[in-house]
């Protein structure tokens, strides 16, 4: 069988700016995620990606910032014959995945540019190309993202636009409120829970009485709330994303539940990174109070993050968190 080739005219990686821009610090420090032990949660889908991806196909790895997903699947199978396709909406991820993985000829990036006039991120059968729209895609697969998306609805639309009938959409993510879930956190649950721990944290711990003041300025604290929010979008149920994906016109195959241990030393790592949205409110952020946290008050503010997470987790070493997977269909 022919190997895989991409479409005569088709550009792998466009000439764009953001193709050309240096490494962001972020990009990186998000990537290292991947070392983490909760990133187990890739593994199902994976193994799905593996059983039904076959040779000459095209899997489009959409939210695939900075290539993780990917990454994963070609050190699983090197000689993997298939198109790659990442698509993302961060420039700056996108470009470390390029930096990883744009080398190889399997892989295509494309970015998802944000329309201000309409107010609404292009669709991916805005971004996929000509040639693709008319051959269509084999598999979407969409990991930790599903409950990022603004315009979920429309989303899932353009998806079916660009599968082929019969195609796969693979979805999963840790923060969909799964009534299977048991004494199992939502991952980004934990954050509302370790603000509410900080707070009385502040309000008994006298190392940290300079801050109790602004714990009584209701309006600041809504702030903090809404930015928080942005974030770390509040968790909706399971039936949310059934309804949306199935009025996008897709069938749902199977709903599966898994347990992933994470660790709490990772995800305070991870935390570490947006601290101005976990705990904003200490120190400040200039957006809201006209002015960034002092050195202090950051180091006192992720002080603070993991004082938290000891209390909230009973000193223990890790928790756990309960991802849902989703294999929907496009109907022949």
């Amino acid at each position: 069988m022919e190997r895989f080739r991409w479409p005569d005219g088709f550009a792998r990686i466009p000439d764009e700016d953001w193709a050309r821009q240096s490494l962001e610090s972020l990009a990186l420090k998000y990537d290292s995620v991947e070392n983490h032990g909760w990133y187990r949660n890739l593994e199902p889908t994976l193994d799905q990606l593996q059983a039904k991806l076959e040779p000459g196909q095209l899997l489009i790895d959409y939210s695939g910032g900075t290539g993780i997903l990917v990454d994963r699947l070609l050190k699983r199978d090197s000689e993997l014959d298939a198109g790659l396709m990442i698509i993302d909406a961060s420039p700056k991820f996108l470009r470390l995945a390029l930096e990883k993985l744009g080398k190889d000829e399997r892989l295509a990036f494309r970015w998802i540019r944000y329309l201000k006039e309409e107010r609404r991120l292009e669709r991916m059968d805005e971004v996929v190309g000509d040639a693709w729209l008319e051959r269509g895609a084999d598999i979407i697969a969409s990991t930790n993202a599903i409950h990022l998306y603004y315009g979920l609805d429309e989303t899932l639309r353009s998806w079916l636009r660009v599968l082929k009938p019969g195609g796969t959409a693979l979805i999963q993510s840790g923060n969909i409120r799964n009534p299977a879930a048991g004494d199992e956190w939502i991952i980004d649950e934990t954050v509302g829970a370790i603000h509410r721990t900080a707070m009385q944290i502040v309000r008994d711990d006298d190392a940290y009485a300079e801050y109790r003041g602004g714990l009584d300025d209701s309006g600041r604290m809504e702030r903090y709330d809404r930015l928080r929010d942005k974030y770390f979008i509040p968790v909706r149920p399971l039936g949310y994303y059934e309804q949306a994906i199935t009025n996008a016109g897709f069938a749902i195959d199977s709903i599966e539940k898994q347990t992933i241990e994470a660790k709490v030393q990772e995800w305070y790592e991870f935390l570490a990174v947006y601290h101005d949205g976990v705990l904003g409110w200490l120190g400040g952020v200039e957006k809201i109070d006209g002015r960034p946290a002092s050195e202090q008050a950051v180091k006192d503010r992720l002080r603070l993050i993991r004082a938290s997470m000891d209390q909230l987790f009973n000193g223990g070493e890790s928790f756990d968190a309960c991802w849902t997977y989703l294999t929907c269909r496009k109907p022949a």
